[in-house]
């Protein structure tokens, strides 16, 4: 009986969320708070984005579908072959999201579900976000999309666009609220910084 090497794409899917998680405890065990801005801003209170859980809710429907089309594909024995390495290339852009998740919580630890700031929030704008404004976002577009490259099935391709979307209107709404707390400070940072690719987006 020959083992489905596409079953590997979840060996991968789960270093992807293992980095995520250990990085939460291990930052939590450890706790160390520093400063991530130059000026040291602050915002000056609680704010939450508006239909913030709604926004969650609609970029979950795009991991539903990327996880279903995985199923799909991987259990029918029908990934199509799109090029050779395709498995190789999926990985890595996987890995580079994992990487760029790890890298942006490290350097700041404010992630949540939610789009919400708590009172005390520091605008981060080094380490990653030097490069783009959210690096979080980005590295759930780089799991969907190697993803897709693993499995080029046009469901893969319309979780990568629904996943894009969702995380452009996350980021969005997060946009919105620190424009709200930090002012030009915020609106100087993002003329210098763009939202997912550097350069270009």
């Amino acid at each position: 009986m020959q083992l489905n090497p596409d079953l590997w794409l979840y060996v991968v899917h789960e270093g992807f969320w293992s980095a995520f998680g250990i990085t939460l405890v291990v930052l939590k065990v450890f706790d160390r708070r520093r400063s991530t801005s130059p000026a040291n801003a602050t915002a000056p209170e609680t704010l939450t984005a508006r239909r913030s859980r709604l926004l969650i809710a609609f970029h979950a429907l795009a991991f539903g579908l990327m996880y279903f089309g995985i199923a799909v594909a991987v259990f029918g024995m029908s990934v199509p072959f799109w090029f050779k390495g395709q498995r190789v290339a999926g990985s890595l852009v996987i890995g580079l999201g994992a990487f760029l998740m790890v890298w942006a919580m490290a350097h700041f630890r404010s992630w949540r579900f939610r789009a919400r700031l708590d009172k005390g929030h520091e605008l981060a704008t080094r380490g990653p976000f030097r490069l783009l404004r959210h690096p979080i976002y980005m590295g759930l577009n780089l799991l969907a999309l190697g993803s897709a490259i693993w499995v080029p099935t046009l469901i893969l391709w319309i979780a990568v666009v629904w996943m894009v979307a969702g995380s452009d209107l996350r980021a969005r709404a997060e946009e919105r609220v620190l424009e709200r707390a930090f002012g030009s400070v915020y609106r100087d940072y993002c003329l210098h910084t763009r939202r997912f690719v550097p350069g270009i987006y």
